[in-house]
């Protein structure tokens, strides 16, 4: 009989499952940040937006990591680029600057959830079509 407690107990442990019968549960509070990226080509006079979901009131991020021109050339032109909420077939924005692309957050918002939009335009400046990409990170 002593052989086979000893027997049960080893397996146990070698096992490294503790012979436990308790279960932890996930811990759902904790919400990963999700990062879009929002890409097209900005012409003259023209404006572009992209609407997401917030899912968590947290800060949302938009950074307009890069605008090229066609042959792949970085550009330093601004542009309005803007934070806000989306209207039929625009973005009514709560937050909007003129910027260049950078590798920094030019738009920083604490958001409820909730439906959002980032729209990005042209101040007047382009002399041609630029493409661009925006990350936006949220929860």
């Amino acid at each position: 009989m002593k052989r086979l407690a000893v027997f049960g107990l080893f397996v146990c442990v070698a096992a490294g499952a503790g012979c436990q019968s308790e279960t932890t549960q996930p811990d759902y509070s904790i919400v990963s940040p999700v990062t879009e990226t929002f890409q097209g080509t900005l012409n003259q006079q023209g404006a572009v937006f992209y609407s997401f979901i917030v899912g968590n009131p947290d800060p949302v991020s938009v950074t307009l990591a890069s605008l090229t021109k066609s042959s792949g050339t970085a550009v330093t032109t601004s542009v309005r680029l803007g934070f806000g909420i989306p209207a039929g077939e625009t973005c009514s924005t709560t937050t909007a600057l003129t910027t260049a692309s950078g590798l920094q957050a030019q738009v920083l918002q604490v958001a409820s959830p909730g439906v959002y939009c980032v729209i990005i335009s042209d101040t007047g400046a382009l002399t041609e079509p630029l493409n661009f990409a925006i990350k936006i990170k949220h929860s």
